[in-house]
C-alpha cells in the first residue's frame, strides 16, 4: 500500500464516511420534517374548511411555502457542512445578479402565477369551496385548491381543471357564493293555448312553494303588501305554446339543482290531474278541399 493510500485511509476516509452519514441523516430528517409539516397543514386546512373558508384558503396556499422552506433549510444545512459544495455555492452566489436576470426571464410566467396567487389570496374573489364559473371558458365547478402556481376546479363530473393563477386573476369569474350564497334558477314550462293559463300559473306556484328546499326571499314589507311567494310569469307566446317561467330560490347551488329537478317531476303529475296540457312541437295539417 502506498503512502498516499495509507494517508487516505487514515485521514480522508473517516471524514468522507462521516460526511456521507451526515448527508444521509440530513436528507432523512428533511424528508420526515416536510412530510410532518405537510400532514399538519392538511389537518389544519380540513378543520378550517368547516369553520372559515377564507382561513382554509390561506393555509392551503402557504402549505406549499412551508414545505418548500423545509426543503430549503435542509439543503442549506447540507451545503454549509460540506466544504466542496459550500465553495461551489459561494461561486454561484457571486454571479447571482446574472443568474437572477436569466432566471427571471425564464420563469416570468411562473413568477406571474405566484404573484397572481398572492393577489387572489389578498382580495379573495373566491375561496376554497366556492361554486364558480369562468365566463370566458365556461368552466364551472367548485374551487378545490389554490397553490403557488394554479387553481384547481372540481367540475360537476368530478374532474379537475387546472387553471394558472395568472389566468384566474384576470378572468371574469361568476361566484355563486360571493357575499350571498342564495341562488335563483328559472324553470320554463310551455302549456298549450287551449289550457287554462291562469290555472297553470297557480298550480306551478303552489308546487314550487310546497317544496322543502324552496327559499322564500320576500322581505317583510313585500309580505305585508301581498307579494306572491313564488313569481310565475308568462315569458313568451311561442308558436305552439304559452311559456311560463317560475323563479326558484334556494340556499345554494346544489340545493337549487335538486329543487328544479323535484319541481319538474311533480308538475307533470299535477298538470295531468288538472287537465293542463304541456305543449310540445307539433304540426297541424289541413287538407286542401278540391272544387266539386
Amino acid at each position: 500500500m502506498t503512502a498516499w493510500m495509507e494517508n487516505f485511509v487514515q485521514n480522508r476516509l473517516p471524514e468522507l464516511a462521516l460526511g456521507a452519514l451526515f448527508v444521509a441523516a440530513a436528507v432523512a430528517v428533511t424528508l420526515i420534517a416536510s412530510r410532518l409539516v405537510n400532514r399538519l397543514m392538511c389537518r389544519l386546512i380540513e378543520r378550517q374548511k368547516k369553520i372559515n373558508s377564507g382561513s382554509a384558503t390561506i393555509l392551503a396556499f402557504f402549505r406549499y411555502i412551508a414545505v418548500a422552506a423545509v426543503y430549503f433549510a435542509g439543503f442549506a444545512v447540507i451545503v454549509s457542512n460540506i466544504p466542496a459544495l459550500s465553495a461551489g455555492v459561494n461561486k454561484v452566489l457571486a454571479a447571482g445578479g446574472i443568474l437572477a436576470v436569466i432566471g427571471g426571464l425564464a420563469a416570468q410566467e411562473a413568477l406571474g402565477s405566484v404573484v397572481s396567487g398572492l393577489m387572489i389570496l389578498a382580495f379573495k374573489p373566491f375561496v376554497i369551496g366556492d361554486v364558480v364559473r369562468c365566463v370566458d371558458t365556461n368552466i364551472s365547478g367548485v374551487i378545490e385548491e389554490i397553490t403557488l402556481r394554479h387553481t384547481a376546479i372540481r367540475t360537476y363530473e368530478n374532474k379537475r381543471v387546472i387553471v394558472p393563477n395568472s389566468v384566474m386573476n384576470s378572468a371574469i369569474v361568476e361566484n355563486a357564493d360571493y357575499a350571498d350564497s342564495r341562488v335563483c334558477v328559472f324553470l320554463e314550462i310551455g302549456v298549450t293555448y287551449e289550457s287554462n293559463v291562469q290555472l297553470a300559473k297557480q298550480l306551478l306556484a303552489e308546487t314550487v312553494a310546497a317544496q322543502p328546499d324552496y327559499l322564500d326571499v320576500r322581505t317583510p314589507d313585500q309580505k305585508a303588501e301581498g307579494a306572491p311567494e313564488v313569481q310565475v310569469v308568462v315569458l313568451a307566446l311561442a308558436d305552439s305554446a304559452v311559456t311560463l317561467r317560475a323563479s326558484l330560490w334556494a340556499r345554494d347551488n346544489a340545493t337549487a339543482f335538486r329543487l328544479k329537478c323535484a319541481v319538474q317531476e311533480e308538475i307533470l303529475q299535477v298538470y295531468e290531474r288538472a287537465g293542463v296540457e304541456i305543449a310540445y312541437p307539433h304540426m297541424v295539417v289541413v287538407p286542401k278541399q278540391q272544387d266539386v
